[in-house]
């Protein structure tokens, strides 16, 4: 058979109305209740079991053993593990365990967890508001909301007290801020002190690199539209930002630190880390069917299908995804995957983008990565609300006393 009578082929006419039911059966879905109750209560049943069920997993040991050390020994500014000094990186997540701990006697389950569930949720909302307000349709937004959470890099942080998502989601709210200011014509100086205010919270997550996703996105952005007047915004933004961080640095600074600067910002690491095409196949394989999604609306706009998005909208989008992402991919001593999930949540959005832009034209080309989509949320339901309850002891095996 040729390759243009494939289009004409039965099978091929038969699974592209499959494909198309499945797609209104998604839309109707996303139209027939409140979008934000849906994100709340997905968020809620994803996430809620395993708060009760799940047991601490030894990647949470940093940030909980840090947060019992500010609540029960008093080391809140200068971090400490087994009462040594911690001081490789600022660890605001861990301050914001304790705090909400501290009223309750010490950190549990449910105070480690809640914070990083109301970022989750956070994250979701963003994604929805902001496909919402460059005019995507209702089923393309909650589609960004469930890319989101299906990726498998997400499914496994849904409760794990980590500082990666709540840093991809405080750089995604001033990307978000920064957008509706450019959007509306005009960034003025309170906006750009709360985005520095924003920025500092994140830097306070784990350091001042992972603000390049901001810097250098948007520096990349004015210079490619020559956007000149933003340029003291974005100082005063910066300004705002390197205050606390640089304030802790010179609080908890001892001879011998630089040491322990230098290899977490892998200036200086003990081992490398993957290579640029590892890193590129790990990224992928963590953010499917995000990814697909994201690269299929790209390629579309290559070929030149149009949409209604907002002028400098998806330029402004591509750099804060990609200029940081790309300096980390081929940066010398290696990356991992986490050191690129803020790109997730712009890659989600993408996603939503491509939906919108072939669901109606070509629904063959989106119903399977809907399907997959669907098919990972089930999974973590599943995992979440019926394997955790039924198989408690398995699933509090993890379990540490931090």
């Amino acid at each position: 058979m040729r390759i243009q009578d494939i289009g004409a082929s039965p099978i091929f006419a038969a699974t592209s109305k499959v494909a198309g039911r499945f797609v209104a059966t998604w839309n109707a879905f996303a139209t027939r209740w409140n979008p934000i109750v849906v994100i709340i209560v997905t968020c809620a049943v994803l996430t809620a079991p395993l708060v009760v069920w799940r047991g601490f997993h030894s990647d949470e040991g940093v940030a909980l053993t840090v947060a019992k050390g500010a609540v029960e020994d008093g080391y809140w500014i200068t971090p400490h593990l087994y009462n040594d000094r911690f001081v490789e990186r600022p660890t605001l997540l861990s301050w914001i365990i304790a705090a909400v701990s501290a009223p309750f006697g010490g950190v549990n389950q449910f105070t480690a967890r809640i914070p990083i569930i109301l970022f989750l949720l956070a994250g979701c909302l963003l994604i929805y508001s902001l496909l919402r307000r460059v005019s995507a349709s209702v089923p393309a937004a909650l589609l960004g909301v469930a890319l989101f959470l299906a990726c498998p890099i997400v499914i496994r942080g849904y409760v794990m007290p980590t500082a990666d998502m709540p840093l991809a989601v405080l750089l995604f709210v001033a990307f978000f801020v920064w957008w509706n200011g450019y959007d509306r014509g005009r960034i003025g100086i309170g906006r750009w002190a709360a985005i520095g205010g924003v920025l500092a919270l994140a830097s306070l997550m784990k350091g001042p690199q992972p603000i390049s996703y901001f810097a250098l996105g948007i520096g990349l952005f004015i210079l490619i539209t020559r956007d000149w007047k933003q340029i003291p915004g974005i100082v005063l933004a910066g300004i705002i930002c390197i205050i606390p961080t640089a304030a802790w640095y010179g609080y908890v600074y001892a001879p011998g630190a630089e040491a322990q600067w230098a290899n977490f910002m892998r200036l200086s690491p003990v081992a490398p880390l993957d290579n640029p095409v590892a890193g590129i196949l790990n990224m992928i394989s963590e953010t499917i069917p995000a990814a697909l999604f994201a690269m299929a609306f790209l390629v579309a706009r290559g070929f030149g299908v149009r949409d209604r998005l907002p002028a400098g909208f998806l330029k402004a989008t591509v750099c804060y995804a990609s200029a940081a992402a790309i300096v980390i991919l081929f940066w010398p001593n290696g990356s991992t995957t986490r050191y690129f999930f803020p790109s997730i949540l712009p890659m989600c959005v993408f996603g939503a983008l491509g939906y919108d832009v072939l669901a109606k034209r070509w629904p063959l080309s989106v119903g399977p990565g809907l399907l997959v989509t669907l098919g990972l949320l089930v999974y973590a339901f599943i995992y979440s609300a019926i394997a955790a309850p039924l198989m408690p002891k398995q699933f509090r095996s993890a379990q540490i006393d931090a």
